[in-house]
């Protein structure tokens, strides 16, 4: 990017972070990471959508409570992509150093002209026959110490919105990671994965990098929450999710894509490699008992899931994979459960 891109940039993004904070004071809305990120957004008006909802809240006169605000960050920014919060944060600290380079430099400047006068009194002090020279450059160095002394002021204040950048974008990046995150489970959600899935295809038909796909169901799930309740339910959604974590590695990644359904990307895994990850798993979740809590060490007993396997296509987007994957777990389960079909035994239409 050019010097002359780069300045642009910058001037862009002071002059939207000088009318979001106001604007957010006016309104009596908390300066939080998520709040901010709306708000920014507004400013920006990169977002239509959000922009014409607020202006009709607006127009409304209508508060900005907290369970508006919520509403508007999980309506508007959850369905931004996830790079966009990164890149809020990026511009604010872009902001905020830029400054501190500029009022820094200016200190520095200050302080050497400080000195050179300071160098100036004394010689012309030596001279008594110009004692009035000698008191015009103390008063100029007693104003330029006033100078000095506002500068490192301000640059102390800058130092600490740093600081405070700091922290904000931190929250950022843990807002970030939380929306690409299942609250329940703690490992990837839905979004994650389409945005993981949409990243695959596109290495496949720039390089025709392979991947695959698993989609795992558990079985009977419906009866575990019948018969112990939703947190017992709960329960075995966080142990599925943990034990497919743990059986796979490097790349691939695990997501749950709703109810008791979960997904697996297999990156550079071709068919035959993703069906031996798939039938891995059943065998992992199954040989492991499930107690309901370490004191009685009550038996749920086994619990199982079955799984349907694809593998990219030419041909494929992400819903294509997914129907053929999907078809697989269906023929799985009317197989009798606790198995893999991949998208090769199906039969042909």
């Amino acid at each position: 990017m050019s010097d002359e891109n780069k300045q642009r940039e910058l001037v862009q993004a002071v002059k939207y972070l000088r009318l979001t904070i106001p604007r957010m004071s006016n309104l009596e809305i908390p300066i939080t990471p998520e709040n901010y990120t709306v708000w920014y957004e507004y400013t920006s008006g990169a977002n239509l959508e959000l922009n014409k909802a607020v202006d009709d809240l607006l127009n409304s006169g209508m508060e900005f409570t907290s369970e508006l605000n919520r509403e508007l960050y999980d309506t508007y920014i959850t369905s931004l992509p996830s790079g966009k919060l990164v890149g809020v944060q990026g511009e604010t600290e872009l902001i905020v150093r830029n400054l501190l380079t500029e009022i820094k430099g200016m200190y520095d400047g200050t302080q050497s002209f400080s000195s050179a006068l300071k160098s100036s009194q004394e010689e012309l002090m030596a001279n008594p026959d110009i004692s009035s020279v000698s008191r015009l450059v103390g008063n100029l160095i007693e104003e330029t110490d006033k100078v000095k002394k506002t500068n490192a002021a301000m640059e102390q204040k800058l130092i600490t919105m740093k600081e405070e950048v700091d922290v904000l974008k931190s929250d950022m990046e843990a807002l970030n990671v939380a929306a690409l995150t299942d609250q329940l489970t703690g490992i990837s959600n839905r979004r994650a994965f389409n945005e993981e899935i949409e990243r695959l295809l596109k290495s496949y038909k720039n390089s025709s990098q392979l991947f695959s796909l698993l989609i795992i169901d558990i079985d009977h799930f419906k009866q575990f929450n019948d018969t112990h309740g939703h947190t017992v339910g709960d329960m075995v959604l966080t142990f599925v999710a943990k034990m497919l974590k743990k059986g796979v590695k490097g790349t691939d990644s695990v997501a749950r894509y709703g109810g008791e359904e979960f997904v697996v990307l297999l990156p550079d895994t071709d068919y035959d490699g993703a069906k031996v990850v798939a039938q891995l798993l059943v065998d992992k979740v199954a040989q492991t008992k499930l107690t309901m809590n370490e004191k009685e060490k009550k038996s749920l007993g086994n619990v199982t899931v079955s799984v349907g396997v694809a593998l990219i296509s030419s041909a494929d987007d992400a819903s294509s994979i997914v129907e053929r994957a999907d078809r697989g777990l269906y023929a799985a389960k009317e197989q009798g459960r606790n198995r893999v079909v991949g998208e090769k035994e199906l039969p042909t239409e």
